[in-house]
């Protein structure tokens, strides 16, 4: 492992993923999430999609919403496939859409978000 954390530390993206692998399996979430982040930072579209998936599910992370929808979105655009799927699976139950964190003041400015 200590080889794997000198690779990332020098920016390899796959050290990265491979680190953040070991953590979920280890059940050290926090640190899985650390590492998903860098990667995700770095441009790996898997580690995107997992830094999403953890922000959705609240592992090791607390669940937000907005922030795992943009994240499945930049690995969906790198050609991740299976980012294409959770995002349209958020947007299919409603979580990540910026109109739901809006303050709504009246029934028409509902309406005018909806249609």
């Amino acid at each position: 492992m200590a080889l794997l954390a000198k690779a990332a530390g020098q920016g390899h993206v796959y050290a990265m993923d491979a680190l953040r692998d070991i953590h979920v399996n280890r059940d050290e979430y926090e640190q899985a999430v650390k590492w998903a982040t860098m990667g995700a930072e770095a441009g790996l579209p898997m580690a995107m999609f997992e830094l999403g998936c953890h922000l959705d599910q609240g592992i090791g992370v607390a669940a937000d919403y907005p922030v795992a929808s943009g994240w499945f979105r930049r690995a969906a655009v790198a050609g991740h496939g299976g980012a294409a799927v959770n995002l349209c699976d958020m947007y299919k139950h409603g979580r990540g859409w910026a109109w739901q964190m809006m303050p709504v003041t009246s029934t028409s400015s509902l309406q005018t978000l909806v249609y």
